[in-house]
């Protein structure tokens, strides 16, 4: 069974417009693109769209493909601290050209609506989606063995914790380690399987024993440019598990968990309660 995400985000959307609808003021989003990578372009289009449809104010600054680390923490600085008090939640889109390290990126911790810093107050839109998948679904995760695969700062690892919080019994490995050469060892006891690595075929139906519920979170592309996720064309055959799109999946739930942090970074989270 495929999860319809695409209709858990529109409800995330639609309650969102109408909070925004009732209030005094807008949210203000800044986006930051550096450079013309096609693959931003894509991910900026479909993030405008979601602003403009709740009614948050987005506003895309556009920067030079050579661009440093410094120069353009010191125009989000800059933009801030003349903004401060109408801007709601900065973020900086990926993928960055080469020379700029993610890491070294400054965004103040008031607007860093992404949770892209550890110090962010937000909570990091993709595992805030992949969570909220569970709930729409009426999964209870209480006491489930789940597996994550993939340990990046801004998936993997916060995904653990909220879990975690869930009183899920967690397994967490990183898709390179000698631990996930027989990815079905590691698979056998998981009752939720979630994948955030970024490789073809990474997960397939041999992996999964026990499985209840899959969620496909990486994104790659084959030499033609079209995109897969980490699951593999036979789970999706398989009827006894649910189980995230490749295109239209977790996607759309970070994006609309991003306006669901604009929203709380201007009207504060007893505002946002009907939402999570």
């Amino acid at each position: 069974m495929i999860i319809d995400c695409k209709s858990i985000a529109q409800d995330i959307k639609n309650k969102i417009k109408n909070i925004i609808a009732e209030a005094d003021y807008a949210p203000v989003l800044y986006i930051y693109q550096v450079g013309d990578n096609p693959a931003s372009n894509a991910y900026i289009r479909g993030k405008l769209r979601d602003c403009e449809e709740v009614g948050i104010e987005a506003e895309l600054i556009k920067l030079p493909e050579d661009i440093t680390d410094d120069e353009l923490n010191n125009k989000i600085l800059e933009d801030y601290n003349y903004n401060w008090e109408d801007v709601d939640g900065i973020i900086v889109q990926l993928p960055l050209p080469k020379h700029i390290d993610p890491k070294n990126i400054c965004i103040p911790d008031a607007v860093d609506v992404d949770g892209f810093n550890s110090t962010s107050p937000f909570q990091p839109c993709t595992p805030l989606g992949v969570m909220k998948i569970f709930d729409a679904i009426g999964y209870d995760l209480d006491g489930k063995n789940v597996l994550v695969c993939g340990q990046s700062d801004i998936v993997g690892r916060p995904l653990v914790d909220m879990l975690i919080k869930r009183h899920c019994n967690v397994i967490s490995v990183n898709s390179t380690g000698d631990y996930m050469k027989n990815t079905a060892y590691v698979t056998k006891l998981a009752n939720v399987v979630i994948s955030a690595v970024g490789k073809r075929n990474f997960i397939s139906h041999i992996d999964l024993f026990n499985t209840d519920v899959c969620i496909d979170v990486g994104i790659n592309y084959d030499e033609n440019g079209k995109q897969h996720g980490d699951c593999s064309d036979d789970i999706y055959e398989m009827k006894d598990i649910k189980v995230t799109p490749r295109i239209g999946g977790v996607g759309l739930m970070t994006r609309a968990m991003l306006l669901y942090n604009v929203c709380v970074a201007r009207y504060g989270e007893h505002k946002m309660e009907s939402i999570l």
